[in-house]
């Protein structure tokens, strides 16, 4: 009851409340305060919808990291319908990569930090891995095209070629199309019908993020304006904003011991966010391979090399791996925020 009163006071203050700076306050304040109450529920419900499929926790990690990036492309459609807002919905896009994985360096943190590792299912994490490397081919070739069209003498007029993204959206369906062939799949529960409802708790958790979402990128917006930000710290702060809240649920279900469904939902959220909502951008509206873009991909290929190493190893992480990755994303964010003061 809790949550459809927050949900309720959430809707009111989305389509009742004209934004002002109290309100934005608010409106942050609510949208977080959703996140956190759908949050284990859905993940609840996730699991349970697991079970009675068959369905892997590795497979509902990727549904669920899909469901949380919804709001956020939604919201980044809207933005392109501005042109004064596109770049900053396109690097919005590209930094939600990196707040993932600064979520899944905190994740590791707080999964190990008592001692003991992360363990990686080594069969399931097969074609995410393959596909990892692809994105950061991807990221390499678009970065090394933007140098090689500044250095050739372009008039600051570069876009990215469109073969690009179409080649990324047909990379991510093969990617699905394989991961659905493989072994995903463990004995269906025969015993079903005294078990929890899955369907409420999944609605609930759908409802309350988008809402969430809106509450909490629209207050960024609106502060975003009110204060006239550079377009880096736009995008970085509304990046955060839409991402972090979206994703906090994989955070929420490892601390009740779904590990390996929070690790999927945020590996999949990074690449999501480059091998799927960004080139569906791309094909819509024209990407300028300026500085910040160009930036973007460059530590988007570094720190996902460094994820996948550190997955790859061993099969597992670390504490140690923990800390690298969150300090590898955080000085990424914070160097990308510097070139405000120089381009």
């Amino acid at each position: 009851m809790a949550t459809v009163l927050a949900l309720a006071l959430g809707a009111a203050i989305l389509f009742l409340v004209p934004m002002s700076l109290p309100f934005s306050a608010v409106s942050m304040a609510v949208g977080l305060a959703i996140v956190i109450m759908v949050g284990e529920p859905m993940v609840e419900g996730l699991k349970e919808l697991g079970r009675r499929t068959g369905v892997s926790d590795h497979i509902i990690g990727i549904a669920s990291s899909v469901a949380s990036n919804l709001p956020e492309a939604v919201m980044t459609l809207f933005m392109i319908a501005s042109p004064h807002l596109r770049e900053v919905a396109i690097l919005t896009v590209l930094l939600a990569s990196a707040f993932n994985g600064l979520l899944l360096g905190v994740l590791v943190i707080m999964v190990t930090y008592s001692g003991g590792v992360v363990e990686i299912p080594k069969k399931a994490l097969e074609h995410d891995v393959e596909l990892m490397r692809v994105t950061i081919a991807f990221c390499m070739i678009v970065f090394g095209t933007g140098v090689i069209m500044g250095i050739s003498g372009a008039d600051g007029g570069q876009e990215l070629p469109w073969e690009v993204p179409l080649f990324q959206l047909v990379s991510y369906a093969g990617y699905l199309y394989f991961l659905g062939r493989g072994p995903e799949h463990r004995h269906i529960e025969e015993h079903t019908e005294g078990g929890r409802s899955w369907a409420p708790p999944i609605a609930l958790g759908l409802a309350g993020t988008v809402v969430a979402a809106q509450l909490i990128s629209g207050s960024a917006e609106f502060l975003v304006h009110m204060f006239d930000l550079h377009v880096v710290i736009a995008a970085t702060v509304i990046g955060f904003a839409g991402s972090v809240p979206e994703h906090g649920l994989a955070l929420l279900g490892a601390r009740g011991g779904h590990v390996e469904l929070g690790v999927s939902n945020l590996l999949s959220g990074i690449v999501q966010s480059v091998m799927l909502i960004f080139p569906v951008i791309a094909l819509l509206v024209p990407v300028p391979l300026d500085g910040y873009v160009l930036y973007q991909f460059l530590a988007i290929a570094v720190t996902l090399w460094i994820v996948k190493k550190s997955i790859v190893d061993d099969g597992r992480l670390t504490i140690d791996e923990g800390v690298s990755i969150v300090v590898i994303h955080v000085l990424g964010v914070l160097l990308f925020d510097e070139l405000s003061l120089l381009i």
